[in-house]
């Protein structure tokens, strides 16, 4: 591993507690890397999950499942700046590669655009809160 890819891992691992993650991916381009939390907490089994999900949360998943979702790790924003209107809100309609949000990674701002025409149906994220990989962000309908 290279001297760039120590502190890139050293900032993802800030990251990762500052947002309180336990999972991080990212690739160099050669290699590709994981970074993992250790926890000591005991996870419950799919069953005892399964019946604490409420029928609220299994609508979200359901949207989920077609939403634009996060490319990376980092912390999501709906407006330009502090105080401005957000890029988007439920209902409006959006045009292909219109910015819907900003996710700030490792100090460089990342504009999301929506990848295609449609409505705005939900917004799956609060402004200024951390979001992982995958994570839905958006749905376009």
């Amino acid at each position: 591993m290279d001297k760039k890819n120590k502190t890139v891992i050293d900032e993802l691992s800030q990251l990762m507690e500052k947002h309180d993650l336990s999972k991080i991916k990212f690739s160099d381009g050669k290699y590709g890397y994981e970074l993992k939390k250790n926890s000591s907490e005991k996870k419950k089994t799919t069953k005892e999950t399964s019946r604490n999900i409420d029928p609220v949360k299994k609508n979200e998943k359901i949207y989920s499942e077609n939403s634009l979702k996060s490319p990376l790790v980092g912390t999501a924003y709906l407006s330009p700046e502090p105080g401005a209107k957000n890029f988007v809100e439920i209902g409006q309609n959006v045009k292909i590669g219109q910015v819907l949000l900003i996710i700030e990674a490792m100090k460089t701002m990342n504009e999301i655009t929506a990848d295609k025409d449609g409505k705005i149906k939900k917004i799956f994220i609060k402004n200024e809160t951390p979001v992982e990989f995958g994570e839905p962000l958006v749905l376009i309908e």
